[in-house]
Formats: C-alpha cells, sequence, structure tokens
C-alpha cells in the first residue's frame, strides 16, 4: 500500500528551481532514505511534504487523500510528523511539557473548556500526558520527564524532538538528519531506536548525510541532485548506480571507477 504519493511536486524560487517534477512512491512500514549532495532539494521536498511551503506544481497524496493544499497543522492531524535539522526544543520547559506540544493538533478541546478546566478537559489532559509519557519511554527518556530540556545532552535533545514528532501516533515520519551531530554511540543507538518506530507501525521518511547510517537502515533509497529524482531503488543498487556515483563524485571519478569495474 502506497502512503506517501509524490506527483510532479516542483517548488520554484525566482530563478532557481529547488524541487524539479519529483515522483515518488512511499509504502506503509519500513524506512525510505532521500538522500543527495548539498543544495540538492531534500529539506525543501520535506518542507514540501510536511506543509511548511507550497509547491510551484504537483500534488501530495497521504493515505490516497490529496493534501496538497492542505495546511501543516490539518497534515498533522491526518498522522504527518516531522522534526527538524537544527534542534527546536523550548528550553525553560519540562522534558515531558516538550513532549506534549507534539500533540497540540489533536487537541479538541476548546478555550473556555481549558479555562473552566471541564471533565471533558481533564480527561483530554490525562490522555495527552499518558501519550507523551509513552513517547518519552520510546525514546529512553522516561526519567527525565520533570527536567527542563536544557539540561539534555545533544544526543538526548535530538530524541526529545522525536519522542515529540511521536507522540501523536504518526503514520508517517520525517527525520530530517536526525544523525548530524551526533557521536558513533549515539548513532546506532538512534538506528535501533528508528528501527522500533518502524516495528510498531509507523513509516520513516528519512533525509541524512551519513550513508554508513543510510545504507544500514534503510529499505530504500531515493536519490535527488539538483532538485530532480535520479535514482530509486535498493541502497544496494544505489552504490552502484552510476548515476548516483557521479551526483556524489563528479563525472570524471564516476567514469575511472566504472572504467576500474569493467577491467
Amino acid at each position: 500500500m502506497t502512503l506517501l504519493a509524490l506527483r510532479g511536486l516542483s517548488r520554484r524560487y525566482a530563478g532557481l528551481t529547488a524541487v524539479d517534477r519529483v515522483d515518488l512512491d512511499v509504502p506503509a512500514q519500513g524506512v525510505h532514505a532521500v538522500i543527495g549532495p548539498n543544495g540538492a532539494g531534500k529539506t525543501t521536498l520535506f518542507n514540501l511534504i510536511s506543509g511548511l511551503v507550497a509547491p510551484s506544481a504537483g500534488t501530495i497524496a497521504l493515505d490516497g487523500r490529496d493534501v496538497t493544499r492542505l495546511a501543516a497543522d490539518a497534515r498533522a492531524r491526518l498522522g504527518l510528523a516531522r522534526t527538524f535539522q537544527a534542534v527546536r526544543l523550548f528550553a525553560d520547559m519540562t522534558v515531558l511539557e516538550n513532549a506534549l506540544t507534539g500533540l497540540h493538533p489533536r487537541l479538541r478541546s476548546s478555550l473556555a473548556a481549558i479555562v473552566l478546566r471541564t471533565r471533558g478537559f481533564r480527561r483530554e489532559e490525562r490522555n495527552a500526558v499518558a501519550r507523551a509519557r509513552d513517547a518519552l519511554a520510546m525514546v529512553g527518556l522516561e526519567r527525565r520527564g520533570g527536567e527542563r530540556a536544557a539540561a539534555l545532552s545533544y544526543g538526548e535533545a535530538r530524541r526529545l524532538e522525536i519522542a515529540r514528532a511521536m507522540a501523536g501516533a504518526p503514520r508517517l515520519l520525517l527525520l530530517d538528519e536526525p544523525a548530524a551531530g551526533l557521536n558513533p554511540a549515539e548513532t546506532v543507538t538512534l538506528g535501533t531506536l528508528v528501527r522500533s518506530i518502524v516495528d510498531a507501525g509507523t513509516t520513516v521518511l528519512l533525509v541524512e548525510h551519513d550513508m554508513k547510517f543510510v545504507m544500514g537502515l534503510s529499505d530504500s533509497v531515493t536519490v535527488l541532485n539538483f532538485g530532480r529524482r535520479i535514482f530509486h531503488g535498493t541502497p544496494a543498487e544505489a552504490r552502484a548506480d552510476p548515476a548516483v556515483i557521479e551526483a556524489y563524485l563528479g563525472a570524471k571519478v564516476a567514469a575511472r571507477l566504472q572504467g576500474s569495474a569493467h577491467a
């Protein structure tokens, strides 16, 4: 089953085309990576999918529903969540409060119900706290809930971002360079966490520069270069594809490698 479908997706900025007519099908379940050299359009693609940027052309469908014109919060209510390249936490709020912010698009209580603390609001509040605690447990931060987010290490802050995204039980999780700045041990822990998220039923779409991490974790890989999709297939196929090698290493190196392979 296709969970996310992009058709002819483009984003232009004046004379620059950041994403150029990209088609992509992301099946439900598994880890699917989007890679490419710097400036390939990966983060712009994520911004389009999550609703932070409007496309210049093309369509986005989530589980068969056209969400191209829906706002980011509406997409979140339909089961889409994301993290960002730079850690974006509320430093003076507690770890638990940060996780709770991930549930905001799904809360239904009116302002009056919140002010009056009605029975319905209190029930929703209890459920939200329970879900936020479950998300913290998933990333190994269940004992840090009462601490300020500023007290976390960088690796823990990365995991808290994932917990905040997972608190709403998304069907599709976009991870934008989650391994950036992590040490090797933290990267291994992250890989185990991502696999546990997939095993629990959430599909992961990943942008990442750490090729060892991507190739060891992903079920499929899409490669962008200058905003265009130049490859889609398995990690093993990506390693051997001439267009992928050329995008990362340049035409001369790619030709030399191909010559060596056929010598």
